[in-house]
């Protein structure tokens, strides 16, 4: 008998238990099932239409139905991302039960970076490539146009619009100037308008003696900036560019270089164009000292 009563107590426990398991296979493909997908921009979309947005919400990387346990973020920031160029998923949020909203935000056209005279990436601030030209036109308020980095992209022939570039050195580097530029209150659309070009190249540098690579930007105006050390303090270094920029090619009555190796400029001296004949040299010494000074064109 006792045999028989915890056979029954077994029999009545595992019932239960499926009963449970039941009723949340059920709830899981029913309440749980996902019904509404909801696209919400961070950003002011300049491509992206309310029909885009349609098209996001129904990509066949999002499958209604599925149990919004089963979803897999990952997939579908992946697909939506590739099958969009110019779209960055943010996050992908659950709203209980049976919703999804898609964070995300419209890339900006940023670089173009030159991989030949016939090929030029149109990039994103992260390197994606958002468009695949054969001729740019270097015009202010277009992307920046970025040299430098022929040699060291390593697929040039095999990327396509929705992807990376991927480089052989100094990807950290390079994917840091976005950030430092942000970090600056530039907008996008502020670092087009100022900024002509950027080139990274390398040289001897003055305080470590090795060759290490540096960018020269150059703005609208002409004026050059040389940046060294990259790997630290770019965004405060990029800071003083932008006063210097704003004091001596938009304000030259106070442009003042005393401590030049020829002597002092005197404020009659200055032209309105003289800040041609400089270039603003922006180190950092061993002390991680920011160093600036501006450089006579010999």
């Amino acid at each position: 008998m006792k045999g028989l009563k915890k056979y029954k107590k077994l029999i009545i426990a595992l019932s239960v238990a499926l009963s449970v398991v039941l009723v949340c296979v059920i709830l899981n493909f029913t309440l749980f099932s996902l019904k509404t997908v909801e696209v919400d921009f961070k950003n002011d979309p300049m491509i992206f239409t309310d029909e885009s947005k349609d098209s996001i919400s129904n990509n066949s990387a999002i499958k209604r139905g599925t149990s919004v346990f089963a979803l897999s973020k990952k997939e579908i920031t992946n697909q939506l991302e590739r099958d969009n160029p110019y779209l960055k998923v943010i996050n992908i949020e659950t709203v209980f039960p049976n919703k999804i909203v898609i964070h995300c935000a419209e890339r900006e056209e940023t670089y173009a970076v030159k991989a030949s005279d016939t090929k030029y990436f149109i990039c994103d601030a992260e390197f994606k490539v958002l468009n695949i030209t054969t001729t740019y036109y270097n015009e202010q308020y277009n992307p920046i146009l970025f040299t430098g980095l022929e040699n060291i992209i390593t697929n040039t022939n095999r990327v396509n619009a929705g992807e990376f570039l991927e480089f052989s050195s100094e990807e950290e580097i390079l994917k840091n100037i976005g950030t430092s530029l942000l970090k600056n209150n530039k907008s996008v659309a502020e670092q087009r308008a100022l900024i002509e070009s950027i080139e990274l190249t390398s040289g001897i540098d003055a305080v470590t003696s090795k060759n290490m690579p540096y960018l020269i930007i150059k703005d609208f105006n002409g004026f050059q900036t040389n940046i060294y050390r990259l790997e630290t303090l770019l965004a405060e270094k990029l800071q003083y560019m932008f006063a210097t920029i704003s004091q001596v090619v938009y304000n030259p009555s106070v442009f003042y270089a005393d401590e030049l190796e020829d002597g002092t400029l005197t404020m009659d001296q200055i032209s309105e164009d003289y800040y041609l004949d400089y270039v603003l040299q922006i180190r950092e010494n061993l002390q991680s000292q920011i160093l600036i000074r501006l450089e006579k064109i010999k």
